[in-house]
């Protein structure tokens, strides 16, 4: 018997006093083995046996290796050989034949075995059944993936979801948001369309954690309304609208409107999901429409006022006229003053009867034809000059080249009554000794589309801050004299053949300008 067996023996049976140890080992609920100096095995626990079904003479040497999982078994030997070459202890998983022959997962713990007296005797090993372990991580393993293919595809469908929403809210003329409000008094956007970050020219991380920068786009007067009517729909859970104006960088003061619903969160906080639009054009549409509305009626009444005036100014002009020529009446100093005073007011009411009329008066469609425009300037400045009591001023008329066939679809005569009108108020509001300028040119509004442009310029006092809005109304004058129709005349003409008048003090001062933009002939206006 080899040295190294006989202390293994001896370690099993020391003359009767350690039976009870080997039969700790025969029992120990591990799979134990040994193997001697050759690095094959020279012992098997009974648990082992009984593990793997076979016979103490079966396992011996190398028989184990037969019980190992073919494609463990690679591994299995040359972690074995190479701890074992090292003497060095090892821990390796494999997959060992079950007595029922199926496989099973055992961890096993190699060591070198040492004698008392220090010799190598070879190793030692024990080893676990860990298959509920392995089909725990097995099934853990296959969760892990199921969860991540999941995951994956919840993150694909979240994707495509958000994809969508993007594309329809840059489809719709408006922005899409979230906005959330807190407990605490707190407020954020967790999510805003792309088209709403550009209507306020903010990006998402301005607001997503605090909304302070959206409101601080809202106007000041505005915003204490915004925010209460924000919380009253936070209490009583009703839909949120609100029309309201806020101050856009680029884009100067612009009108929104805001719809949404409420919802609240488990937190306690309320979440709005909902939709804002800018409505300038439509706000200045309705401004228009009360504007014109308010312009008709006052039209109508001036209308029928000046039709049942004016049939009395004709008699009392009439009878003025005839009193000149009575005897005693006409050459006298004293009574002249007084008819020739009569006689200027009629005349100054007739000619207010009739403004009251063209102001009730629509623009007829056929009245809009091809206007030659520099001619008809140089015709309307000639007659403003003999007829008009502010003609002696000196006034520059400037036509450049370009401008000389310029053909407008205007209404020559109200077009000549505007010009009359602006170029009375410049020589009214300007010093004697000042010029008066009428500039005739054309200008390019888009690509391939113009307008033709009309300015009277003068230096007078320029309009007063604040007034900008209120030179155009019926009835509001700064004259004295004034009866405050005429600038009303010339914005209601002008827009009725289509084009628009704008006013400015000039830069630098003194002075304003009034500028008229008028559309170019049709061509079918021109067949």
């Amino acid at each position: 018997m080899a040295p190294h067996r006989k202390k293994l023996c001896a370690l099993l049976d020391d003359s009767g006093k350690t039976v009870g140890r080997a039969e700790i080992i025969q029992q120990f609920p591990a799979l134990i083995w040994h193997s001697g100096f050759d690095a094959r095995c020279d012992y098997f626990n009974q648990t082992w046996l009984e593990f793997t079904g076979r016979t103490l003479a079966q396992e011996l040497g190398d028989g184990w290796a037969e019980g190992v999982h073919p494609d463990d078994l690679p591994d299995c030997l040359k972690t074995y050989r190479e701890a074992f070459a090292a003497r060095q202890p090892f821990t390796m998983e494999y997959r060992l034949r079950y007595h029922d022959g199926s496989y099973r997962w055992i961890v096993d713990h190699g060591a070198p075995h040492y004698a008392i007296d220090g010799c190598f005797c070879g190793y030692i090993g024990s080893c676990y059944d860990i298959t509920p372990k392995k089909e725990s991580e097995l099934s853990l393993q296959i969760s892990r993936v199921e969860l991540e293919q999941r995951i994956e595809q919840c993150s694909c469908d979240l994707q495509k979801s958000h994809d969508l929403l993007n594309s329809l809210s840059q489809q719709v003329p408006g922005g899409i948001y979230q906005f959330q409000m807190f407990s605490d008094g707190r407020y954020c956007v967790p999510y805003a369309s792309r088209t709403m970050l550009e209507l306020f020219e903010i990006t998402p991380e301005d607001i997503q954690y605090d909304a302070t920068c959206l409101f601080d786009r809202v106007l000041p007067d505005e915003l204490p309304g915004v925010i209460n009517s924000i919380q009253e729909s936070a209490v009583t859970q009703t839909p949120w609208h609100r029309e309201f104006r806020a101050a856009i960088p680029s884009k100067g003061i612009r009108w929104f409107q805001a719809d949404s619903r409420p919802r609240r969160q488990p937190d306690n906080s309320v979440i709005w999901c909902g939709f804002v639009t800018d409505i300038t054009e439509r706000k200045e549409l309705e401004r228009q429409l009360v504007e014109a509305q308010r312009l008709e009626y006052i039209g109508q009444l001036a209308a029928g006022v000046a039709h049942e005036v004016r049939n009395p100014l004709n008699a009392i002009l009439t009878v003025t006229e005839a009193l000149f020529r009575e005897e005693g009446v006409e050459g006298n100093q004293t009574l002249t003053p007084y008819i020739e005073h009569i006689r200027s007011q009629v005349v100054r009411l007739a000619r207010l009867m009739n403004d009251l009329l063209s102001l009730g008066r629509r623009q007829q469609e056929d009245q809009l034809v091809p206007l030659a425009l520099a001619e008809f300037c140089r015709q309307t400045v000639q007659l403003w000059q003999e007829s008009s009591p502010a003609g002696h001023r000196r006034l520059t008329l400037e036509i450049p080249p370009e401008a000389e066939t310029v053909l407008a679809r205007a209404d020559k005569d109200r077009l000549q009554q505007v010009l009359f009108n602006l170029l009375d108020n410049a020589g009214q509001h300007s010093p004697p000794e000042s010029s008066i300028s009428l500039v005739l040119d054309q200008t390019r509004v888009s690509a391939g589309e113009r307008c033709l442009r009309l300015r009277v310029i003068d230096q007078g006092s320029g309009v007063a801050p604040g007034l900008y809005e209120r030179v155009f109304e019926p009835f509001f004058t700064t004259r004295k004299a004034g009866t405050g129709l005429g600038l009303a005349l010339v914005k209601q003409f002008i827009e009725q053949m289509g084009g628009m008048v704008q006013i400015c003090n000039n830069d630098p001062e003194p002075g304003c300008t009034v500028t008229l933009q008028l559309q170019p002939a049709l061509e079918e206006d021109l067949s």
